[in-house]
């Protein structure tokens, strides 16, 4: 995982997590909640993706996971990028106080382990190697890459380009993935051949897309509560 500089002489890690963003009301009542995604997270502060815009220097509570809310305030608003649930809105919050770094090291422990969360999808990908151009399956999807059915796979260390759409959403994306594992059709007598890839680098909000369609395909592949 990626570390960025960031201000405050903080390290921010990209980490997609779950967050409720707590707003004040005008008239003092119950207190708006946001639900919202993070892109990136430090001891100083987060970058996180909102449902619609807040003012700059907005107070804001922050929830992530289990632990305490964390006092903040907005310090930068971004444009709308599109996510499978809709637009959202990239905002930079700043803490009060800065939190302990090994709560950051937990914040990106359990990206790590949501990064590795594969669900069932299935849509085209071309890929590219060498000049050489073919088209696949995705059988199924995780924030880190997908494994894409083909009986052409590309070897594992190779370099491929990725050209898809994800299910319900009008964005192509054009990544950079390295084949980490394959499956041959001479030997895939009861498995799809193809191979396994994994994304290069791809731009944060991106991944903030992905995860967002992982988030929501796991939701629905989930069984009902009883």
């Amino acid at each position: 995982m990626s570390l960025l500089p960031t201000g405050g002489g903080y390290p921010r890690s990209e980490v997609y997590l779950s967050v409720e963003c707590s707003v004040p009301t005008p008239s003092g009542s119950t207190p708006k909640v946001l639900a919202g995604k993070t892109k990136s997270v430090s001891a100083g502060g987060l970058e996180i993706l909102l449902p619609e815009t807040l003012p700059l220097r907005t107070p804001v509570l922050i929830h992530i996971g289990e632990g305490e809310p964390l006092r903040a305030h907005v310090v930068s608003v971004d444009q709308a990028i599109p996510t499978s649930g809709g637009p959202r809105i990239p905002h930079g919050v700043a803490f009060e106080q800065a939190v302990d770094p090994a709560v950051v090291s937990q914040w990106r422990f359990r990206s790590e382990r949501q990064v590795h969360t594969r669900v069932p999808a299935r849509f085209p990908v071309q890929y590219a190697q060498a000049g050489t151009g073919g088209q696949g399956t995705c059988v199924n999807l995780s924030r880190g890459g997908m494994f894409i059915a083909t009986t052409n796979p590309s070897s594992p260390g190779s370099q491929v380009s990725l050209t898809f759409t994800l299910p319900n959403l009008s964005h192509t994306f054009s990544l950079l993935a390295r084949v980490v594992w394959m499956r041959r059709p001479e030997t895939a007598a009861a498995a799809p051949s193809g191979m396994g890839v994994q994304f290069l680098d791809p731009r944060p909000s991106e991944s903030a897309v992905i995860g967002a369609v992982v988030d929501r395909l796991s939701q629905e592949a989930s069984p009902p509560p009883n």
